[in-house]
């Protein structure tokens, strides 16, 4: 009886190490498969951003046509009367169509961007890059344009007195 019961037991040890083999390999399988995925979706991920960089690089390249509003000094309205802005203004347009009608509609394009400089606050004027408020101007000055489109809003002159 001994025999029989000491071969059940070493049996039972050997399917016990069998199975612990099969798990452990089924684990090492599976941390292959985890590093492999990440892996590969760290290398896409890097190659889509790098070619999506590079595209915004050319497209950054390509510049429209050009267009200067002209110089503008505009009291700001929420100083009283004792602040002015004094710019000059130079926008980039969708094509050469667009420059005749902002030349058309000069007089009206000068109101839009007095009134916008007017309302504009003290903190929009001396933000990084005056964001806000070119974004502002953009956006009036395409509402007044019935073809093409202002891209981007320059100011080659920006003072606050």
């Amino acid at each position: 009886m001994d025999s029989k019961g000491g071969i059940e037991v070493a049996d039972e040890n050997n399917e016990e190490k069998s199975n612990n083999n099969f798990i452990k390999l089924i684990a090492i399988f599976l941390l292959m498969v985890i590093v492999a995925a990440g892996t590969s979706y760290g290398v896409m991920t890097y190659f889509t951003s790098t070619q999506q960089e590079e595209q915004k690089q050319e497209e950054k390249k390509e510049f429209g046509p050009t267009y200067t509003l002209g110089d503008f000094t505009v009291n700001l309205s929420d100083s009283g009367g004792y602040q002015f802005i004094k710019a000059s203004i130079v926008v980039e347009v969708s094509d050469e169509k667009v420059i005749e009608e902002l030349e058309k509609r000069s007089p009206q394009l000068r109101d839009v961007l007095i009134s916008n400089m007017r309302e504009a606050s003290v903190n929009e004027i001396e933000e990084p890059g005056a964001k806000t408020l070119k974004k502002n101007i953009k956006n009036e000055l395409n509402t007044v344009l019935s073809e093409g489109q202002v891209e981007n809003v320059w100011f080659t002159q920006l003072v606050i007195q």
